[in-house]
């Protein structure tokens, strides 16, 4: 073993740990962190329909420097932001810019989508140098929050700070203050957030964002080719293995919102089950969206992970990884980082309950039996489809 950036070598004294190692047959490891570098880079998004964002790779910084100047040179054309860190953004697309100069129904949809960005989350900003006030940091407690609203605020929805009442930004060079009424905190049992603003015009708004399961079921009626659209492009966002969020938005009146919040504050001063309460109370208000859009992020494999699973793969040590993407998202990274191969029977089970996944896990055993000679009751010849060749990466079945 040798660590190239320290020249330094694996200096074994004892070998214990190689016995040991030697007893291994299973893995289970999280994806998020462990597999990647929890390093989210904001890369495509979907606004009413369209998509927006070059996928420029790694091997490309010609091609990326030259997508950052454009979109500088475009941005000066248009507006001042002087916020903008145009030398790390990863969000590179002139289009976003020829839509906002336009005075349609697209335009205003763009709007609506970075507002959302820039103003429904818990982030915190700073700035941490004196002589550079322009300069803002974000702090949020998960990175993929930190990556949308860095894009937000690249691309001219800048987020400056927020205090127990208000919510402060720059859109597009205007200052803009939003009075924060309530914040619906995600939980992963929620899986979404959402929070009640009040604009300058006085209009009271509701902002989500969350997993396109949850937010589609919340959307309002009439949006069916809007909802397709958007489910379409996610798709096309995981099955390159990016990380998706769905967006929404809903226009209150004044008497909803004060019979909701009273409704609301009197679950969350509750000392019954204040936790069911309160979440009763959110879904009266989330629901009858507007769908926006969706946002597509990236998490990269850490340096040696497909390697490494290669050869643990080798050594016949079988690895169990928990995420919580999408089926596509997990399948794409399941082949990039070598544990799924062109020569496996990619089988997915969908279920909701026990009876269920025990149901499918059978019926795809009865259908491509067991190959793996140490868990076949085959008496080690492998299942009743040994030796049937594989299919494609792309017959998986749902």
């Amino acid at each position: 073993m040798y660590h190239a950036p320290t020249d330094k070598r694996c200096k074994p004294q004892a070998w214990n740990l190689s016995d040991d190692l030697g007893q291994v047959e299973y893995i289970f490891s999280d994806k998020t962190g462990t597999l990647t570098q929890n390093v989210m880079e904001f890369r495509q998004c979907s606004i009413r329909g369209k998509v927006y964002g070059e996928i420029v790779g790694d091997d490309e910084p010609d091609r990326a420097a030259e997508l950052r100047r454009t979109m500088d040179a475009r941005i000066s054309q248009f507006f001042e932001n002087p916020y903008r860190q145009g030398e790390t953004t990863t969000f590179l697309d002139t289009a976003v810019y020829d839509d906002l100069e336009l005075d349609s129904t697209q335009a205003r949809a763009v709007i609506e989508f970075f507002t959302v960005l820039a103003v429904c989350h818990t982030v915190i900003s700073s700035t941490p140098d004196p002589a550079r006030p322009q300069y803002i940091e974000y702090k949020a407690q998960s990175p993929d929050e930190a990556a949308l609203v860095a894009t937000a605020r690249d691309v001219g929805f800048v987020f400056l700070r927020r205090d127990k009442e208000y919510v402060y930004c720059s859109f597009m060079g205007q200052d803009q203050r939003f009075q924060l009424l309530a914040t619906l905190e995600f939980t992963s049992a929620r899986k979404r957030m959402s929070v009640v603003v009040r604009r300058e015009d006085g209009r009271i708004m509701l902002l989500s964002k969350g997993a396109d399961s949850v937010i589609m079921e919340r959307i309002r009626a009439n949006q069916e080719r809007l909802r397709q659209a958007t489910l379409d492009d996610l798709e096309l966002f995981a099955n390159h293995g990016l990380r998706t969020l769905c967006l929404g938005y809903r226009i209150l009146d004044e008497a909803e919102y004060r019979a909701w919040k009273r409704d609301y504050d009197r679950a969350m001063a509750s000392l019954g089950d204040r936790e069911s309460e309160v979440e009763e109370a959110c879904g009266r208000i989330e629901r009858g969206l507007q769908l926006i859009g969706g946002t597509a992020i990236e998490d990269k494999l850490q340096d040696g992970v497909p390697a490494t699973i290669a050869q643990l793969a080798l050594a016949g040590i079988k690895l169990w990884v928990l995420t919580g993407d999408k089926t596509e998202t997990a399948i794409n990274i399941g082949y990039s980082c070598n544990l799924l191969n062109n020569d496996m029977q990619l089988v997915v089970v969908k279920a909701d309950d026990h009876d269920s996944t025990r149901e499918q896990l059978e019926r795809a055993l009865r259908e491509f039996g067991d190959t793996h000679a140490d868990l076949s009751y085959a008496g080690g010849g492998g299942g009743v489809m040994a030796g049937v060749a594989a299919k494609s990466p792309g017959s998986w079945r749902r």
